[in-house]
């Protein structure tokens, strides 16, 4: 994590990014924190592309693009999903309107205020992130949901013992996950946390720690968004409070 081969500084209008997709070679789709916009971003230049209205002001939290559709997560639950409009003009200029396709409530159990989205490639399913459950002060959830059967469950149980078994103690304890990712060879759960400040590789066999890797406060400010590329290229992003928003792209190691 010292060792990112980019970091690209974003506008101030992704200041507050929230949550970042990969879309294809090249290209990641990030949203903020207040508004229905979804921008386009060059991965490799760091530049933003393109920035699209697809909603009305809210309480985003991240996003998922699989395909061909995007998926928004609110933080209350609500989920939305839509396609970008495309028109081509003359001199490559793109031109259109996102299309909202449908909207519900993802209907979990307990009350939660969730901030993390994925789709699992291995399972078909989506994983939800609960930033906090209310009655559930020493757990945070990871949820699965089916959309097929449209049925959600408790999939990964994340427990303030299980930090301190490792050596954790104190603040070093506290986690409250802001996105959540799968390796897309591994099949690992990433999970990043804002609060606590660190990141999470997780089995896929009960939720068993593989790694905890601590985020420098100073560098990574408000770690709020985390993907990968298909071939494990990973991403994280984070809100600018002092400086900009930033991505950084962190290549595999290679044996």
């Amino acid at each position: 994590m010292q060792h990112p081969v980019k970091v690209s500084s974003l506008p101030p209008v992704l200041k507050e990014i929230s949550g970042i997709t990969y879309v294809k070679p090249g290209q990641l789709a990030a949203i903020n924190d207040e508004q229905g916009d979804l921008f386009l971003i060059n991965y490799q230049t760091g530049k933003m592309t393109e920035q699209r209205i697809w909603g009305n002001a809210g309480d985003y939290e991240d996003i998922v693009y699989h395909e061909g559709k995007f998926y928004v997560l609110r933080s209350d639950g609500q989920l939305f999903i839509f396609t970008l409009n495309q028109t081509y003009l003359p001199g490559g200029v793109i031109s259109g309107e996102s299309k909202s396709m449908r909207t519900f409530n993802l209907q979990l159990p307990g009350q939660n205020e969730v901030e993390g989205l994925t789709f699992d490639s291995k399972t078909g399913w989506f994983f939800v992130a609960a930033k906090e459950t209310k009655k559930a002060k020493d757990e945070r959830y990871v949820y699965f949901y089916n959309p097929q059967k449209n049925v959600s469950w408790k999939g990964i149980v994340l427990r303030k013992k299980s930090f301190e078994e490792v050596g954790l103690t104190g603040k070093d304890t506290e986690f409250k996950p802001s996105a959540i990712a799968t390796h897309p060879q591994t099949k690992e759960v990433y999970i990043l946390a804002s609060v606590g400040h660190k990141l999470l590789v997780l089995d896929r066999k009960g939720g068993n720690f593989v790694a905890i890797e601590k985020l420098d406060p100073k560098v990574f400010e408000q770690p709020e968004g985390i993907c990968f590329a298909p071939d494990g290229t990973l991403f994280l992003s984070s809100e600018g409070k002092k400086g900009p928003g930033k991505i950084w792209e962190f290549k595999p190691r290679t044996k």
